[in-house]
């Protein structure tokens, strides 16, 4: 993906060009296209029906502008959330989850079956259930008990009863792993409940609205390196570059006449249009995509513009090819060009949507933000 060419879009919206139907649709296409998602996808489940785990892993993950937190990442860079799929089984003992959207390329690190137990109606909670899951190897026929002797077990977890509900969370890894490399052979899990000492019946699997069982997976990209351009969140300035000379002297031995030398050139420079970065921030209601992009609201599209001075100071944080550049375009050859204004420093953002099959996608995408900007 390129990512450079994305903020570039952005900088290109305005309140006219927003009008033009034909131009939205194109715009909507590219964007699409460096999201790497294949199509605008029909939403057929509201914000309501988000789970709570999902929408709390994505403000860990992330501030509500959508910039990723530093050191607050979440455990992959790819968070799939799946709901059962109700027309293949309603049984609350057969789980079916549709994986259709997992890429080929995409590794599973882990993945959890989420069930949320309702509260125990019983007197004496003095007891626990035996939660058991196990893959299918086999379609289940009906009126035909022999295919659950062909299944595999998963996961198993004691689970104490008491008087409130709460999830039960298994590791199931080694499924998804299963069905990842061996697609047609998804058939669902089965859950089958003991209770020790108290009854099974007592076990209740909740269904419906935030409390409908979900398939977390964790995963990542085989082939995605990470991007090093990376910068902590707490050290992108809010304002334009100008605003953030602190960057420069923190943690870099700068002493207070060189914090007053830039001081003096920022006085200097009141009026003219010097390399810095400026707001631009793009609300996806705009696009239409405000019913499937679920967090967050809009994005913060950063941009760098304006010159950069005759003599590059490290204030610009220049290359030494950019000050030779520079020295050459304006007192040699006018036909060389000069320093260019560009995001020196880029910053992941973490968007969470809707997929096509109506599960839902908590990505991060790496060097989407221009935190800083500088003369190269």
């Amino acid at each position: 993906m390129n990512s450079l060419n994305f903020i570039l879009l952005l900088v290109c919206f305005t309140p006219v060009s927003l009008q033009n139907g034909a131009e939205i649709t194109n715009l909507q296409g590219d964007l699409l296209n460096l999201l790497e998602i294949k199509e605008k996808p029909s939403v057929a489940r509201s914000r309501s029906q988000v789970p709570k785990y999902v929408m709390d892993l994505y403000k860990e993950q992330a501030h509500t502008t959508g910039f990723t937190k530093f050191g607050k990442s979440a455990p992959r860079k790819t968070i799939r959330t799946f709901f059962r799929d109700t027309s293949v089984s309603e049984d609350k003992s057969r789980l079916y989850f549709n994986l259709s959207s997992l890429k080929p390329n995409e590794q599973i690190e882990k993945a959890e079956l989420r069930l949320f137990k309702r509260r125990s109606k019983l007197e004496n909670t003095h007891g626990h259930f035996k939660v058991t899951v196990y893959r299918l190897n086999r379609r289940p026929v009906e009126g035909n008990t022999s295919w659950k002797k062909k299944l595999t077990t998963v996961a198993t977890k004691h689970v104490k009863c008491r008087r409130v509900g709460g999830w039960v969370v298994l590791n199931v890894t080694s499924a998804v792993s299963f069905w990842s490399s061996w697609p047609s052979r998804n058939f669902g899990l089965w859950i089958s409940v003991k209770g020790i000492g108290i009854p099974t019946s007592d076990f209740f699997i909740a269904t419906g609205g935030r409390k409908e069982p979900i398939l977390v997976i964790y995963g990542d990209d085989k082939d995605k390196k990470q991007d090093k351009s990376l910068r902590p969140f707490s050290e992108i300035p809010n304002e334009t570059r100008h605003n953030g000379e602190d960057k420069h002297n923190k943690g870099k031995g700068k002493n207070k006449q060189d914090t007053s030398g830039i001081m003096n050139r920022r006085r200097r420079s009141v009026g003219d249009v010097s390399c810095a970065r400026h707001k631009l921030f793009v609300k996806f209601r705009d696009l239409n995509w405000d019913k499937w992009i679920i967090a967050p609201r809009g994005f913060s599209a950063y941009y760098c513009m304006g010159t950069c001075p005759e003599v590059i100071d490290k204030y610009y944080d220049p290359s030494n090819h950019a000050i030779i550049q520079n020295l050459l375009h304006h007192r040699l050859n006018k036909n060389i060009p000069a320093a260019c204004c560009v995001p020196t420093s880029l910053n992941s953002m973490s968007l969470m949507y809707f997929e096509l099959d109506g599960s839902i996608v908590l990505k991060e995408y790496p060097g989407m933000v221009a935190s800083t900007c500088g003369c190269r």
